[in-house]
C-alpha cells in the first residue's frame, strides 16, 4: 500500500549524481531494508519488509460455511373416522367391487370402507403422539353406538360425482360428530371450516374416477335400491396417509379402559 506522504522518505535524485547500487545514506537499499521501505515494481516505496509481487491479486477470503441444517419434516395427512365390522366392511366392499365391475369406477375399491368423522388435515408428524394421546381420552367419555345403513344417496350436483350407500342419522353417531368437532377446537385449535357443523354421514360406493356418464347410467338403478345393513362401532380410528393409500394408526376404544 502507498503511505502518506509525509511518511515518505525525500525521492532519490537522478542524473549523474544518482549514486551506483543506492550506496550509503538515507535513501541506500541498506538504509530502506532498515526502516522497513521497499521498492514496488512501479517505482514507488511501501511500508514492510516483503516486497509487493508485482500485479499478484490479493488472495479470496475464505467462504464461510452455513452448518448443515436437518431436513425439514413433511406435513402428513390425516383423518379420524368410523369403520365397520370386518363381516359388514365385506359386504361393502362386494358392493363396490361390483359397481366397479359393471360401470368401470374402479378407485372406491381401493379405499377402506369408513364413516368421515374429520375429514382430511395436515399435521406435523410430531404431533401424533400427542393426538392419539388425546384422541384415546376423548373415546374413552363416549359409549358404543349401532351404525345403520340404509339405501344410497349422491352428490349429483358437484363436479365431481360421488355415489354412496346413507347412513341414517341416529342421535348416537351425529352426537359422537359434535362431541368431536368440539374437542378438535379446543383442544388443538381446529377452526371452524375444517372441524364443521355439517355431518353427511355415509360411506363412498365411487367417486374421484367417477364421470358424468357413469353416474348418469348408474344412479336410476341405485336410487330406488334397497340396501341395509346394521354394525356395531366400538371404536374411533385415526388414520394416516402414506402416500398411496390410508393406514389406520390407531386404534381408540370407545368407553372407559378396563384394565
Amino acid at each position: 500500500m502507498n503511505i502518506d506522504r509525509r511518511d515518505q522518505p525525500g525521492r532519490l535524485k537522478t542524473g549523474n549524481n544518482r549514486p551506483s547500487g543506492y550506496g550509503g545514506g538515507y535513501g541506500s537499499q541498506d538504509n530502506r531494508n532498515r526502516e522497513g521501505y521497499n521498492r514496488n515494481n512501479e517505482g514507488n516505496f511501501r511500508r514492510g519488509g516483503r516486497p509487493n509481487q508485482g500485479n499478484r491479486p490479493n488472495p479470496q477470503p475464505r467462504k464461510k460455511f452455513k452448518k448443515p441444517q436437518p431436513p425439514k419434516r413433511e406435513n402428513k395427512i390425516y383423518f379420524i373416522a368410523l369403520l365397520p365390522t370386518a363381516e359388514a366392511g365385506k359386504e361393502i366392499i362386494r358392493l363396490k367391487q361390483e359397481f366397479a365391475e359393471k360401470y368401470g369406477a374402479r378407485h372406491a375399491v381401493k379405499v377402506l370402507p369408513h364413516i368421515t368423522l374429520q375429514v382430511p388435515f395436515t399435521a406435523d408428524p410430531l404431533l401424533e403422539k400427542t393426538i392419539t394421546g388425546e384422541l384415546t381420552e376423548f373415546a374413552a367419555t363416549l359409549s358404543p353406538f349401532e351404525v345403520s345403513l340404509n339405501g344410497f344417496g349422491a352428490y349429483p350436483h358437484k363436479e365431481q360425482k360421488v355415489l354412496y350407500i346413507n347412513v341414517e342419522k341416529d342421535p348416537a353417531i351425529m352426537d359422537t360428530h359434535r362431541r368431536l368437532m368440539s374437542f378438535l377446537r379446543k383442544e388443538f385449535g381446529f377452526s371452524n371450516m375444517l372441524a364443521r357443523d355439517n355431518f353427511n354421514p355415509h360411506i363412498t360406493v365411487a367417486f374421484r374416477d367417477l364421470t358424468s356418464e357413469q353416474f348418469e347410467a348408474a344412479w336410476p338403478e341405485y336410487q330406488h335400491r334397497d340396501f341395509r345393513l346394521s354394525f356395531k362401532v366400538n371404536n374411533l380410528y385415526f388414520l394416516r396417509h402414506n402416500g398411496v393409500s390410508w393406514e389406520v394408526l390407531h386404534k381408540c376404544r370407545l368407553g372407559p379402559q378396563h384394565v
